[in-house]
């Protein structure tokens, strides 16, 4: 009899052992918890609604895989922002999916396909060198899918624009 209580025992004191929950971990895929991608690309001027000027930041999305043209179309995260270059830098932008003078539009643009606007977050250009590159964040958050922040230093190319 003491053989028997001897034996179940440790698998009477294993059953009591708290197991492992079998949720899911909360914020796992956050996306504070890696750094944010710094994406190259070129910004440039160009007109937003009532003709007022804005800046667009084209933000290449990665390397071109095989059988996907190397020049454009290429997957890219596109930043509107509805002020001049001048007011731009320094300020923080309200994203919106539709363009409005003040705010920023942010849109993931695939290779085949329409670019897709976030419904919300927010972008600002932090600094412009002497040379023109931009530096820039943003943060946004598609109808689909988990938010999405990244980082952008781009060179600037004039276009000419007026507005």
């Amino acid at each position: 009899m003491r053989d028997i209580i001897l034996f179940l025992a440790p698998i009477a004191r294993l059953a009591q052992t708290p197991q492992p929950s079998q949720a899911p971990l909360a914020g796992l895929f956050n996306e504070q918890q890696c750094p944010a991608v710094n994406y190259r690309g070129y910004a440039h001027a160009e007109c937003g609604p009532a003709g007022s000027p804005a800046v667009r930041v084209i933000a290449l999305q990665g390397f071109a895989p095989d059988g996907v043209l190397r020049t454009p179309p290429r997957p890219s995260i596109e930043v509107v922002i509805y002020a001049g270059l001048d007011k731009a830098v320094g300020q923080p932008f309200n994203v919106a999916p539709k363009a409005a003078d003040g705010g920023a539009v942010v849109s993931s643009c695939p290779v085949v396909g329409d670019c897709a606007p976030a419904g919300n977050g927010t972008v600002s250009l932090t600094s412009r060198a002497a040379d023109g590159t931009l530096v820039g964040e943003f943060r946004a958050k598609w109808a689909i899918g988990a938010p999405r922040a990244g980082r952008f230093t781009v060179p600037w190319r004039e276009a000419g624009t007026k507005c």
